[in-house]
C-alpha cells in the first residue's frame, strides 16, 4: 500500500533547488516552511508499511462467543481497499496547461527584455562614440543633437521654456 503511494509521490517530486532560485528572496522563509512540511509528510509516508498488518483471526475465533463475527470481520478486513484520489475535474491537466501558457508568457517577456537590452546596448555604444563633454564645441553639439539646435527663425527668450515663448498660443504676457 505504501509503496504505491511512494511511487505516486516520487513522480510528483518538487525540484527544491530550482524552486529556491526562482522565488523572490523575501519568500525564502516561507519556502523553507513548506519544504519542512513536505519532508515531514514524505517521512510519514515512508514509515508506513507496504501492506496492511496481518491479524490472527483464528485466535479471535477461539476467544469470541460467536466465531462467525470474526469471519465477517476477516472478510471485511481483507476486502478493504483505500483508493488513491482521482482527478475527476481534470485539475492536474488544467494546472499543466496554465503552466505551459505561463511559460510561453515568460519566454515572450524574456525575449522583449533581451530586445530592450540589445537596444540599450546600441544606445550606449552610440553615446560612447561621442566626444567628451569638455571637448565638445557648439558646432559639434548642434551636429550630434540637431533637435536641440536653436532655430534662427524662432528665437527663444528667457526663461527658454516652450510655455513662456511669444509664439506659443498659450503664452500670457504680463505687463
Amino acid at each position: 500500500m505504501a509503496s504505491g503511494a511512494v511511487k505516486r509521490l516520487s513522480t510528483s517530486a518538487v525540484d527544491w533547488a530550482r524552486f529556491a532560485t526562482v522565488i523572490p528572496k523575501a519568500q525564502i522563509d516561507t519556502m523553507r516552511i513548506i519544504k519542512g512540511k513536505h519532508d515531514n509528510f514524505l517521512n510519514k509516508v515512508y514509515t508506513l508499511p507496504e501492506n496492511l498488518p496481518k491479524i490472527d483471526f483464528a485466535a479471535y475465533k477461539t476467544r469470541l462467543p460467536d466465531p462467525t463475527m470474526a469471519d465477517r470481520f476477516q472478510k471485511a478486513y481483507e476486502s478493504l481497499s483505500i483508493p488513491y484520489p482521482k482527478d475527476k475535474d481534470n485539475l492536474l491537466q488544467k494546472v499543466e496547461d496554465d503552466y505551459k501558457e505561463l511559460d510561453k508568457r515568460v519566454q515572450n517577456f524574456v525575449a522583449e527584455v533581451n530586445n530592450d537590452i540589445a537596444e540599450s546596448k546600441k544606445f550606449i555604444d552610440k553615446i560612447n562614440t561621442l566626444p567628451k563633454f569638455e571637448e565638445m564645441t557648439e558646432e559639434m553639439y548642434s551636429y550630434y543633437f540637431p533637435e536641440t539646435q536653436m532655430d534662427p527663425e524662432r528665437p527663444t527668450f528667457w526663461p527658454h521654456v516652450e510655455e513662456e515663448q511669444p509664439y506659443n498660443p498659450n503664452y500670457k504676457y504680463i505687463n
